[in-house]
C-alpha cells in the first residue's frame, strides 16, 4: 500500500456489513495492491471485493467486482476496465449458483453486449444444461446464420426462437430455416418460431 492511501473501516448502517475502504489523496476510492473496497459477512468471510483506480471501477488482471456466498464460494465476477464492462474473448460478467455451477455468462466489449463467435449471453439451468442463448453485436440482437434468441426447456429441446438482424426482428425465409436446421441438426417439431 502506498503512503498516500488511507484506509477506512466501518459497519454499514442498514445492512450491518463490515466494510474496509481505501482512498487516494484526492479521497477517491483507490488501491494499487488489492481491492479498494472489501465487505465482510458476520462469519468473517469476504462478501465482496471491488477494485478502483482513482475513483473508477478498474482492474486489468481479473474481475473488478467479485461477490461471494457466505460460505466463500464465488457468486459473481464482473470485469471492468476504466469503468466499462470489458473483456475480449471471454465473458466479462459471470454469475454462479451456490454449488459453483455457472448460472449466466455475458460478453461485453467497451460497455456493449457483444460477441461475434457465439452467444453474447448464455444462461444455464442448475444442472448445467443451457437455458437460453442471446446473440448480440454492439448491444443489438443480431445473428446472420440463425435465430438470435433461443430458449430451451430443461430437457434441452428448443422452445422458442426469434430471428433478429441488427436489432430488428424478422421472419426468416423457409430456406434460412432449412439451412439453419441442417447446420445444427435441431428438431423441427419441437420449435416455435416467434415473430
Amino acid at each position: 500500500m502506498n503512503a498516500a492511501t488511507v484506509c477506512k473501516e466501518y459497519i454499514e448502517k442498514y445492512t450491518g456489513l463490515r466494510i474496509k475502504e481505501y482512498y487516494n489523496e484526492e479521497t477517491e476510492l483507490h488501491r494499487t495492491d488489492g481491492p479498494a473496497v472489501i465487505g465482510y459477512y458476520d462469519n468473517g468471510n469476504i462478501e465482496e471485493e471491488v477494485y478502483y483506480s482513482n475513483g473508477i471501477l478498474h482492474r486489468l488482471d481479473g474481475p473488478a467486482i467479485t461477490e461471494y456466498y457466505p460460505d466463500g464460494k464465488v457468486k459473481i465476477e464482473d470485469y471492468l476496465v476504466n469503468g466499462k464492462a470489458h473483456r475480449v474473448g471471454y465473458p466479462s460478467f459471470v454469475s454462479y449458483y451456490e454449488d459453483g455451477a455457472v448460472k449466466r455468462e455475458v460478453y461485453f466489449v467497451n460497455d456493449k453486449c457483444h460477441r461475434e463467435d457465439g452467444p453474447a449471453v448464455k444462461s444455464y439451468f442448475p444442472d448445467g444444461s443451457v437455458e437460453s442463448e442471446l446473440y448480440m453485436v454492439n448491444n443489438e440482437d443480431h445473428r446472420e446464420d440463425g435465430p438470435a434468441v433461443i430458449w430451451y426447456d430443461n430437457e434441452g429441446k428448443v422452445t422458442l426462437e426469434v430471428w433478429f438482424d441488427h436489432g430488428k426482428e424478422y421472419i426468416p425465409s423457409p430456406e434460412q430455416v432449412a439451412s439453419y436446421r441442417k447446420s445444427t441438426a435441431a428438431s423441427v417439431d419441437s420449435v416455435n418460431v416467434a415473430c
